[in-house]
């Protein structure tokens, strides 16, 4: 009675990977590395010391680039996946780069402009925060003193009040 994985317990879990868990490529690391011919690496150290790290070259021409991602998945399965971009002009000239998301989720191919592509743990390929359903973690923190004093009985203001005091 009472041990773990009895009662409700599950309620006070988050239920969705969180985009901090997972591996981030940003756009905006990689901005100044897209010049077709380009290759190179990233290493990533989480919290843990583990490190990852990823490769990619550029191809293409001037109107239109593919980055290739490579890396090891797991030990075991050197994967190798194709991201196209896309830029979008900016307000003072110059192009602002995008990651086409290469998912496919659903049978149905993304295509989707993303300035970051993640890799939650588990997941295999690089993909959008959509197609990998991720969120952030402070959406997950926020109103949870509301969301616990409305299962306790009480009025959300009441809950509203005790969040204002303990800040």
């Amino acid at each position: 009675m009472g041990g773990l994985g009895s009662g409700t317990w599950y309620r006070w879990q988050s239920k969705k990977t969180t985009v901090e868990e997972s591996l981030t490529l940003g756009m905006k690391d990689l901005r100044w590395r897209l010049h077709v011919g380009t290759s190179g690496s990233l290493t990533w150290t989480r919290g843990n010391g583990h490190k990852s790290s990823i490769g990619y070259y550029v191809t293409g021409n001037d109107d239109r680039r593919t980055m290739t991602l490579h890396y090891r998945w797991a030990d075991k399965e050197d994967i190798s996946i194709p991201v196209r971009l896309t830029t979008t002009p900016t307000q003072f000239g110059g192009p602002r780069w995008w990651f086409i998301c290469p998912l496919i989720v659903g049978g149905r191919v993304c295509e989707r402009r993303a300035g970051k592509l993640h890799l939650p743990p588990g997941a295999k390929y690089f993909g959008c925060r959509k197609c990998h359903d991720l969120t952030y973690r402070s959406s997950q923190e926020a109103h949870q003193t509301e969301r616990l004093f409305g299962r306790l009985g009480f009025a959300t203001d009441v809950a509203k009040m005790w969040d204002r005091m303990h800040k």
